[in-house]
This record gives C-alpha cells, sequence and structure tokens, in this order.
C-alpha cells in the first residue's frame, strides 16, 4: 500500500486543518452545535477565509488505534465531500465510539453539513 492517486483539488492540506488548541476552543465556545447519534458538529463562521476543520475524539474512546482509525475515516469522508462545501467556515467534528465504519460515517458527516447549511448552492 501507499501513495494513492489523488484527484487534483482534493488533496487535505495543513492549512485547511484547524491545528492549535485556542483556535478549537474558540469553535467550541461560539460556534453553533449540530448532532447526530456517534457524531457532533461545531460551526463558526468566518466570511473571507477558507472552510477549516478538526476532528476530534472523545476519551471513551478504547484505545489509540480505534480512536486513530476513527479519525482517518471521518478525514477521508471530509476530503471527499469537500469540493461541494461552502467557504468561510471554521467546523469541528466530535466522534463518539461505536459507529466506526466508513458508510455510516459518511451518512452522519452528511446530515451534519446539511443541517449546518454549509453546502453549495445546486
Amino acid at each position: 500500500m501507499g501513495g494513492g492517486l489523488e484527484i487534483a483539488g482534493c488533496g487535505f492540506s495543513k492549512n485547511e486543518r484547524l491545528r492549535t488548541r485556542p483556535e478549537i476552543d474558540r469553535v467550541f465556545k461560539e460556534g453553533r452545535r449540530y448532532s447526530v447519534k456517534g457524531m457532533r458538529l461545531h460551526v463558526l463562521s468566518c466570511p473571507g477565509a477558507p472552510t477549516r476543520v478538526a476532528f476530534v475524539t472523545v476519551r471513551a474512546y478504547p484505545g489509540a488505534v480505534q480512536r486513530n482509525r476513527a479519525r482517518r475515516i471521518l478525514r477521508e469522508c471530509w476530503r471527499l465531500d469537500k469540493a461541494g462545501l461552502r467557504g468561510g467556515f471554521e467546523v469541528v467534528v466530535v466522534l463518539y465510539p461505536g459507529f466506526d465504519g466508513f458508510e455510516t460515517r459518511q451518512a452522519q458527516l452528511r446530515r451534519l453539513i446539511r443541517q449546518a447549511g454549509l453546502l453549495l448552492p445546486a
């Protein structure tokens, strides 16, 4: 396994991520919250800036392997759907254990994205 093919413009670079604790805490404190069973989305509007995201797991995850796998799966779900999202938001996705299949996480994320109004107009 190794470096797979990436579609142009569909990567996931560091400037698309919320990376520091103060940035993430600001989204938690000031952003709006949307939830489905197994996942929660915090969204803060930042007009004029590119949309950035962070993926956070709760401490209840059974171990590092499961926690990291859950974040990798969700990061891939986000990467595949980000071309259809509006710009100007900071997003934190909180994951809960027990729903770690790709299809399940993708459906949860898409539902939350629709609830939050992050989709580009059709």
